[in-house]
């Protein structure tokens, strides 16, 4: 690793011509007054007087902290969407600082700058094509090693680079110091060192942003990596033969050329619209035989002895690095017997403390929705109110609207401990764990994140098989997502097992409901083999975090992002929804419900479901009205068991074997419209649509058959 020339007095760099790639960047001339300035550009909005506009992007690995780098800069001022035809999402923000205009793009997380994965390859595209001013590269104080590899290789893509790292209140607890000024003078960009939860990172990080882009205090001479002789003969011997191209003219000459050893088929398939290769590939498979060396293997090789070099040099305590306490703990959470065993007791015990926490909260809960319930219709009465308003408002509106808000509380438990798991590092572990059971079903362990992510609710889930690169695999995940119970299910099943069950048992029966989903979706990733055709698994690649205190911030963030979602629909789609199940349990009004619409409707279906699985016609009109939204389902029960009570109407309504059998049916039975819309969306066919909501239906049917007569001889 050849050094770049270090002012260490001045704090500046000195950048020199160099000709190991064309230098394609372009002055975005000067700013108002005449001072020079090397970046920025005219910035142009209706709204605002500001008139320089600077382009930062963001990169890394995932769980670095770039996101949190990112929301800590923007704030509010963000939006998301996708790349431009891709399915990968788009995170952009901005800042205001010195009457400039930051706009901050969040690449998304990638372990290298290979052509593996959508990420990867959007990522470099974006540094090249898009040429932002400033490319700041995110890195994590207790993985140096490690998490710079992205940042090495963005050294060989840019100039404009400057390093971030992050985590250094960990680093501290770990005894690892990190000298600033000899980590600029190994690498020859800009570094800060941060924790981004630290109150003053913010003003830091954007004095540093500003500081890196005027030119008049930082230059910059990147390292420049020189491999062994015969791999720079080779390397040279490509960049003459490419030299002259047409085609991927921003791209560094030797860069193209170290993807072309290293077999990047996106590089190799453009090279090749202009070039014969063959001579190339020929010197390649002839290395490999007569010399023992791989280009392949042997360029990321080269890049970590020189990582492992820098970080020797620029860490005190790299030792620590060896060992840590984290690796200690992981010896037993992620050993390859114990860690499951470990791992279902956690999963016990998150659900024991979902129930034990929530019971007080919901019983509370009920008894004052049911209190206001008698106020409201005692009030309605004292003013003379027609029966049938009365009835709407009451037993219609307050009733579903009521019944939904008793599970508020289990929905929020349950993202708090999702969140509390997260933010210590042990979800990744699940992840890390599930992965040789996952490839066993045929399926890549990068499904496993598809199935946390479908946890929380299918549509996010459906969008996160996205990064599954077996088209087989993901469109398996795509059709059984549903299989796995979102938060609205999570919801429904926790309120209903909370009242017939003592919480223990409750929390074994919501263990063996969620061992059901996942075992469902193994045996139909096998079942699927036989129509998507043959895939090759591909391993997982997490990057494991450091176990750490979790941190009430980001549990308070990620708890209120994701509940706050459900609040939202019920207030919109549930007040909505109970009005029309009020409607249809009660016109023509005055007769018995059995001779409503929906009562018509339930006795028909109940000739089929009565003697299959149990279910009276009300238990198979509140199925039919979960169909749309799931959240829809115990709304429907509190307007069709009407009582003073909803616990106490269902306890005198239901049977053991009727409680578990609508359990189960309402697990999996069928994805919601949003569900059904995304999966449209994501295979761009309606006769996999079609499956996406039939496959489960089907299945679920069966199983509930079986479990139904299983338990009759019991109770």
């Amino acid at each position: 690793m050849r050094r770049s020339r270090f002012n260490q007095g001045k704090k500046t760099y000195k950048r020199k011509p160099h000709g190991r790639r064309p230098h394609w960047r372009k002055p975005h001339g000067k700013l108002p007054g005449g001072k020079p300035h090397g970046v920025g550009r005219p910035f142009v909005d209706a709204d605002s007087d500001h008139t320089i506009e600077h382009r930062i992007a963001f990169l890394g690995n995932p769980n670095v902290g770039k996101s949190s780098i990112f929301n800590i800069l923007t704030g509010s001022h963000q939006h998301i969407g996708n790349w431009p035809g891709k399915t990968v999402e788009k995170k952009e923000g901005h800042f205001l600082l010195s009457d400039e205009y930051f706009s901050l793009i969040d690449l998304p997380g990638a372990y290298s700058l290979s052509a593996h994965s959508e990420e990867e390859l959007i990522t470099r595209q974006y540094v090249v094509e898009e040429r932002p001013d400033l490319v700041c590269a995110i890195v994590d104080a207790t993985r140096l090693e490690r998490t710079s590899y992205i940042a090495l290789q963005a050294l060989e893509l840019t100039d404009n680079i400057a390093l971030i790292v992050n985590m250094m209140d960990l680093a501290e607890k770990e005894n690892i110091q990190i000298d600033r000024h000899k980590l600029e003078k190994q690498l020859g960009i800009p570094v800060l060192l941060v924790s981004a939860f630290d109150n003053n990172c913010i003003i830091r990080i954007k004095k540093f942003l500003y500081d890196a882009l005027h030119t008049e205090k930082y230059t910059f001479q990147p390292a420049f990596l020189l491999y062994s002789q015969k791999l720079e003969t080779m390397i040279n011997s490509v960049s003459r033969q490419i030299s002259d191209r047409t085609v991927l003219r921003d791209y560094p000459t030797r860069w193209l050329s170290i993807k072309v050893l290293e077999g990047d088929n996106w590089v190799i398939s453009k090279l090749e619209e202009e070039y014969v290769l063959d001579d190339i590939f020929k010197k390649i498979e002839k290395l490999k035989k007569s010399e023992k060396l791989d280009p392949a293997d042997e360029i990321p090789k080269r890049k970590y002895k020189a990582l492992e070099n820098i970080v020797k040099k620029s860490v005190i305590g790299y030792k620590d690095f060896k060992e840590k306490k984290s690796d200690k703990v992981d010896k037993v959470v992620m050993h390859k017997f114990w860690g499951y065993p470990i791992l279902i007791l956690i999963y016990a015990a998150f659900f024991l403390i979902t129930f034990y926490a929530s019971g007080p909260i919901i019983n509370g809960l009920d008894y004052l929705l049911t209190s206001s319930s008698e106020i409201v219709r005692g009030w309605l009465l004292a003013v003379n109110s027609p029966i049938f308003l009365t009835s709407l408002i009451v037993d219609g509106i307050l009733a579903g609207v009521g019944a939904v808000l008793l599970f508020i509380p289990i929905i929020v438990i349950f993202y708090i401990l999702i969140a509390v798991m997260e933010d210590s590092g042990y979800l990744a572990r699940t992840a890390y764990l599930m992965d040789s059971v996952l490839g066993k079903f045929g399926l890549q362990g990068t499904a496993f994140l598809s199935m946390i992510m479908g946890l929380g609710c299918n549509v996010t889930g459906i969008m996160a098989a996205r990064t599954i690169k077996s088209e087989r695999d993901r469109m398996s995940m795509i059709l059984t997502n549903s299989f796995l119970p979102c938060a609205a299910r999570l919801g429904v099943i926790a309120f209903l097992t909370g009242i017939f069950f003592k919480p223990w048992v409750a929390a074994l029966l919501m263990l063996a409901l969620y061992t059901l989903s996942f075992l469902l979706v193994f045996l139909s990733a096998l079942f699927f083999k036989l129509f998507l055709g043959k895939s090759e698994t591909m391993p997982l690649i997490i990057e494991i975090p450091e176990y750490r205190l979790p941190r009430l911030k980001n549990i308070f963030y990620l708890t209120w992002e994701r509940a706050g979602i459900f609040v939202k629909k019920a207030g919109t789609f549930i007040f909505i929804a109970s009005i029309v199940i009020w409607f249809m349990g009660n016109i023509p009004y005055g007769v018995t419900p059995e001779y409503t619409i929906a009562g018509y409707m339930g006795r028909g279906l109940a000739y089929i479901t009565e003697p299959l699985f149990g279910f009276d016609w009300r238990m198979v009109v509140t199925l039919l009205f979960g169909i749309p939204a799931k959240e829809v389902v115990i709304s429907a029960l509190g307007i069709l068991y009407p009582g003073v009570s909803l616990v106490e109407s269902l306890l005198a309504a239901w049977t053991i074997p009727q409680a578990i059998s609508f359990l189960v049916f309402q697990l999996t039975y069928s994805p919601c419209f949003a569900t059904l819309a995304t999966i449209r969306s994501e295979t761009k066919s309606w006769k996999m649509t079609a499956v996406g909501f039939f496959y489960p239906l089907i299945v679920t049917s069966l199983i509930t058959v079986a479990v139904y007569y299983s338990l009759l001889p019991f109770f």
